[in-house]
């Protein structure tokens, strides 16, 4: 009996595949509104249909207990999940570890499993691509017209890989991401289409960079993963101070070297990269929500003075922080 439903699943188109799942983890409360039952966790769905092999899912998740069942070993395709906001950590059946915040990428294969997902106080908030690679591929080169794509280079290293991708989200993805979920109108679906096309390209580009590496780089184990995510709580929580990357290895108790390699694999980013952007975006917010002055913001966000945070703001935004706030 068992041999004849996996022989039925493994037989089974992906878009009734990946539904089956969906009734696994949860209710349908609507046209594609789902509801996630117990015991796998609590909180709203919202599925569309964008193409052949691919999938989308806005998540506003309370709790989430992994419930990985054998359908989705059954597929050749990747999640590529964007956090819209909250955080979570991951840990997998193979011991390593994954996590990921506001404004990460995170990119699961269909052969990864979940043992463990802790999300942050205020739960997260997510938006999934789901892609399977046969069908996207046979979309894309029908959508182009071409046969420049096929599934032997598409996302394949990190098809085969035993961990989970991360890295920060660049402007030009954060905005096809946020569109994916913009308000419904006469021609938003096509918008919407347009925006998960032009994402699976972006990150299709930046991966094939990133699969160039000698891939032992992306692994580490568990306890160094989880000492790696510690240090950048330690830096979120500490923007205004200028913690030294040895005292932040003393910290967490790791070798230095070890520290700095890991945390550019699990992030794509130094350490040093790491903290500016989380300077910068803490400074955004102030400028945007506050009547901080510029010398305060400076302080709060970990510059001595205004002048040498306007200097790295100019840098990075490309115009000063008084005409930011303009």
């Amino acid at each position: 009996m068992k041999d004849e439903v996996q022989s039925k699943i493994s037989t089974m188109p992906a878009d009734k595949l990946f539904l089956t799942y969906m009734n696994l983890i949860s209710k349908c409360e609507g046209e594609e509104v789902f509801r996630m039952i117990e015991p796998v966790g609590e909180g709203i769905m919202k599925h569309t249909h964008i193409a052949k092999g691919i999938e989308l899912v806005y998540s506003e998740l309370e709790s989430y207990n992994p419930c990985f069942h054998a359908e989705k070993k059954e597929v050749d395709g990747l999640e590529i999940m964007y956090i819209v906001d909250g955080h979570a950590e991951f840990d997998l059946m193979n011991r390593k570890c994954a996590s990921g915040e506001k404004g990460d990428v995170m990119i699961f294969n269909s052969k990864t499993a979940v043992k463990k997902a802790v999300l942050g106080k205020s739960g997260m908030n997510c938006l999934s691509l789901i892609l399977f690679a046969d069908d996207t591929v046979e979309f894309l080169n029908s959508f182009f017209s071409t046969t420049d794509f096929s599934s032997s280079d598409f996302f394949s290293e990190i098809r085969k890989s035993e961990n989970c991708v991360t890295f920060p989200c660049t402007e030009l993805l954060e905005n096809l991401f946020l569109k994916m979920i913009q308000l419904p109108d006469r021609f938003s679906k096509f918008e919407v289409k347009l925006a998960v096309v032009h994402a699976i390209l972006l990150l299709m580009q930046k991966c094939s960079k990133t699969e160039k590496r000698d891939t032992t780089d992306l692994y580490f184990s568990g306890t160094t993963g989880r000492k790696v995510q510690n240090v950048r709580r330690i830096i979120n929580s500490n923007l205004e101070k200028e913690i030294s990357i040895e005292d932040l290895a003393q910290q967490v108790n790791l070798n230095r070297t070890t520290l700095q390699k890991v945390f550019k694999e699990m992030y794509g980013l130094t350490i040093n990269e790491y903290r500016t952007k989380a300077r910068i975006q803490l400074a955004k917010n102030l400028l945007a929500s506050t009547e901080f002055s510029i010398t305060e913001i400076a302080g709060r966000c970990g510059y001595a003075n205004a002048s040498k945070f306007s200097e790295v703001f100019k840098k990075n935004e490309g115009v000063l922080p008084k005409d930011w706030r303009n």
